[in-house]
């Protein structure tokens, strides 16, 4: 082989120095010596970035030393209440010592329980952490909006449209959800609506303790076949975190709400059988008991379902009362993209007369989400 030139030699060399000099260094027990960059200590792993492997995740109990080349930061969280406490130390190395560990600062040296040390970040990193704990309000949103079209021609004349939107707030102590879904559907041969619903809402919890939440909430529906203008429900309770596992959470809830209900003219049905006589418009106002729950699960790396069940038994009249679900099947396509399937049922005991007592509505389509950091 050909020998470089003494002058490229030179440079090739101070290259390689150049590049040793500027990277962190991990030294494990049995003595190899890896070089990238240290992203984070966390769950007992060492994240080492590399240009030839990309991410390297190392047992920390293996590694004897770490130096870098850049500050990072050491994050020590104590919880008092509500309040976490976050004490941060900057430091360039880490050494395993017989009670735990040595850490260089810039003023020197000083030792920390293994205990101590569980959480390692990039200043960057941990300032994204620590905004992650406050976010404003305008952050930390997710959104997802679903759209479905069906259209039928020749023996059938019928047109449907379906809209969606789902936006979640969630903070370590508390969740904003916000909802809106709408369906239409017209016969163009009767030249009549034979679908027409609107629902919107919001609903806020806010964690008292690791298991116990109170929640609020405001629901708004009309529906023009039922003749009804306008259901207004507030209310608020109490809610316990049953199971809260990564992938999958349930919650019972139960509290009181106020109902009031607005009803248009029902007009007179001459074919009906028996013919049935125009009904009057109906205003009804109540508190019912509000109990539920609600189920969230991850079903592999990219689908999820949710789950939401409902009863509100009148407190006047315990003969009355109100039942919701709403369940949703989404299945990502790519990041923003997935496809979308959304059941809801109503059912109630007292509707208007000549009107159903139950709607059921299934929409499927594409899917959009958009994440608010």
């Amino acid at each position: 082989m050909r020998a470089l030139p003494a002058v490229t030699s030179g440079v090739f060399a101070a290259m390689l120095l150049s590049t040793a000099a500027w990277a962190d260094t991990v030294v494990l027990k049995n003595g190899d010596r890896l070089t990238g960059a240290v992203t984070q200590i966390a769950g007992g792993k060492l994240t080492l970035h590399t240009d030839y492997a990309g991410d390297v995740a190392i047992s920390f109990d293996k590694v004897s030393s770490v130096k870098v080349d850049k500050p990072i930061v050491l994050s020590q969280e104590t919880k008092k209440g509500k309040k976490v406490d976050i004490r941060k130390t900057e430091i360039t190395a880490i050494d395993r010592s017989d009670t735990g560990y040595t850490v260089t600062t810039a003023s020197g040296t000083e030792s920390v329980p293994a205990a101590g040390l569980t959480t390692v970040r990039t200043p960057a990193a941990q300032q994204a952490y620590e905004a992650s704990l406050h976010p404003g309000w305008l952050h930390a949103w997710t959104a997802t909006a679903n759209v479905s079209f069906a259209l039928a021609r020749g023996n059938s004349d019928t047109t449907t449209v379906g809209t969606g939107l789902n936006m979640v707030r969630p903070t370590p102590t508390d969740k904003t959800s916000l909802y809106y879904n709408e369906i239409y559907t017209h016969d163009g041969i009767l030249d009549e609506t034979t679908a027409e619903h609107t629902a919107a809402g919001a609903r806020y919890d806010h964690n008292l303790n690791p298991k116990l939440f109170a929640f609020g909430t405001g629901d708004f529906a009309t529906d023009a076949l039922q003749f009804l203008d306008l259901r207004t429900v507030v209310g608020g309770g109490f809610g316990w975190h049953a199971v809260a596992q990564p992938k999958q959470q349930f919650d019972v809830l139960g509290g009181i709400v106020w109902t009031h209900e607005s009803y248009g003219t029902v007009p007179a049905n001459l074919t009906a059988t028996p013919p049935t006589a125009a009904v009057p418009p109906e205003v009804n106002s109540f508190a019912a008991l509000d109990f539920g729950e609600q189920y969230t699960r991850k079903l592999g790396a990219a689908s999820s379902f949710t789950e939401q069940a409902y009863i509100f038994p009148d407190l006047q009249d315990t003969s009355q009362y109100r039942f919701t679900l709403n369940a949703g099947l989404s299945t990502k396509i790519k990041s923003f993209l997935s496809w979308q399937t959304t059941v809801s049922d109503v059912y109630v005991t007292n509707p208007p007369m000549g009107t159903k007592d139950n709607d059921f509505i299934l929409t499927t389509g594409l899917g959009f989400t958009i994440t608010r950091k």
